[in-house]
């Protein structure tokens, strides 16, 4: 089977989404970016490994260093591994190791240096790690030194960290064993390094059927803190974990009944303490997946697994008493819908302050749709006999840029931002003119420069920068 046709069928697992199509009306605001990466870094490693994620992103100054960089790590092949998971890719498990790369524009204004490798450390074809998920900044309270923290996803989820981030210095500081699945978030709480545990898909192994949990460590030893879902065995997963006021706050996965957000580990080890329950505004909104605090606020924004239920996302505020409005989503204070008004946006994936205003990055899901139209090459055999020949060669010909997908539903990835947190514009809707970029994964401000990191299941990751310093 060819590598294309693998893509192509495992693209096909996420077509739910094909029957909505919503269309928006906003005017974008014209900000300029600038493309500093080729597509999964470069294409000898992204034909091998699939570098279709910059999952994580974390801007690192080293203990005594002058300056710092922007390190990105690498999720591969995750349609693949689904597909796979399900039978559909023959022999091939659909399993790629993961790398993390940092930005060296002293290098060349597109140069990323390769700072870990797991083909250094893991021979495959089976490798125990497809993706870096989360990145996370901690001084260890056991011995004060300042670390990088990398988690992955995978057979067995495993944390890396570094002091330096410098080639060779990364070490394995900890695995788990008796599960598959993610370390999926990561936040300093009160001098602790909490992380959570998410039992999501990997090349063999089920979605969300263990109960999440919840991990400490002071960087030397790592204990327990949840192991039970918050007593709901239907909370598979802890995604999303953030400081906020004097509380630990966790977002959980929930495909029965949407997801759930608690506050835990407060003044005297009070908690858990249940906030939002049944996805907030509807059951079908499984993860709460993007935290964020804003002005004073904590803002969460929503996922539903490979856009299923061609449902868009939602935007919570929680308040600091902990009662919460919807911001987007139905009777949103906004006055968006879910998605911002477009149903294929299933992920609200990211959220940053930049120059003042809070940006959202979603994932939309039509992009999909449009790989599958471009690549029908592979299958017009089957699109002869499905369509007759002179249809299947109107499809074929229906080739992108942005794509006869794009053009009609305004396909690729959102970028919104707000002033207040309510009112939102949007900056762009079409993946940056590429409706294969189907998703905003990170948003990362530095020096007052906003670096994009765009998700790619076709042509392979891409990173994006705002062209002129301090440019809103």
């Amino acid at each position: 089977m060819s590598m294309m046709s693998m893509r192509m069928i495992a693209a096909l697992v996420s077509l739910p989404f094909l029957f909505g199509i919503a269309m928006l009306g906003c005017k974008p605001h014209h900000a300029t970016f600038e493309r500093i990466s080729e597509n999964g870094f470069d294409a000898e490693d992204n034909e091998r490994d699939w570098n279709d994620y910059p999952q994580s992103t974390l801007f690192f100054t080293p203990d005594g260093a002058k300056d710092g960089h922007l390190y990105v790590g690498t999720s591969c092949g995750i349609n693949e591994l689904i597909a796979a998971a399900g039978g559909l890719l023959g022999e091939d498990t659909g399993e790629r190791p993961p790398e993390i790369r940092r930005y060296r524009p002293d290098l060349g204004p597109m140069a990323w240096e390769r700072v870990l490798d797991y083909r250094d450390f893991e021979d495959g074809p089976n490798f125990t790690a497809t993706g870096f998920r989360k990145m996370a900044q901690y001084r260890s309270e056991s011995d004060g030194v300042k670390r990088l923290y990398a988690a992955t996803f995978g057979a067995e989820p495993t944390i890396w960290r570094t002091e330096t981030g410098e080639p060779g210095s990364w070490e394995r500081f900890y695995s788990i064993t008796d599960a598959r699945g993610s370390i999926r978030g990561m936040a300093e709480h009160n001098g602790l390094l909490y992380l959570a545990v998410a039992n999501d898909a990997t090349a063999g192994g089920a979605v969300l059927t263990e109960p999440g949990r919840v991990l400490a460590t002071d960087g030397e030893t790592v204990w327990p803190v949840i192991e039970d879902g918050f007593g709901n065995p239907d909370n598979g997963a802890v995604m999303s974990l953030i400081s906020y006021g004097d509380w630990l706050y966790a977002g959980t996965a929930n495909n029965k009944t949407g997801f759930e957000i608690w506050k835990l580990e407060g003044p005297g080890k009070q908690g858990p303490v249940k906030i939002v329950s049944d996805g907030g505004t509807d059951p079908r909104n499984q993860c709460a997946i993007t935290p964020y605090v804003y002005r004073g606020d904590l803002y969460w924004g929503s996922m539903i697994f490979m856009g299923m239920y061609v449902k868009g996302c939602v935007l919570l505020r929680i308040n600091t008493n902990d009662t919460w409005d919807v911001i987007v989503g139905p009777g949103g204070l906004s006055g968006f819908d879910a998605g911002f008004n477009n149903r294929n946006n299933a992920y609200l994936w990211s959220l940053v302050e930049h120059n003042g205003w809070l940006y959202a990055g979603t994932a939309d899901f039509t992009s999909v749709l449009q790989g599958v139209v471009d690549n029908l090459d592979d299958f017009f055999a089957l699109a002869v006999r499905r369509l007759g020949e002179r249809a299947a060669q109107e499809l074929l010909d229906a080739k992108r840029g942005p794509g006869l997908v794009g053009v009609v539903t305004q396909g690729g990835a959102d970028l919104w931002r707000s002033q207040d947190g309510v009112h939102w514009t949007p900056v762009f809707r079409n993946g940056l003119g590429d409706t294969y970029n189907f998703g905003v994964r990170t948003l990362t401000s530095v020096d007052g420069v906003l670096y994009l990191g765009m998700a790619n299941l076709w042509d392979g990751l891409e990173m994006w920068r705002t062209a002129n310093p301090d440019s809103n």
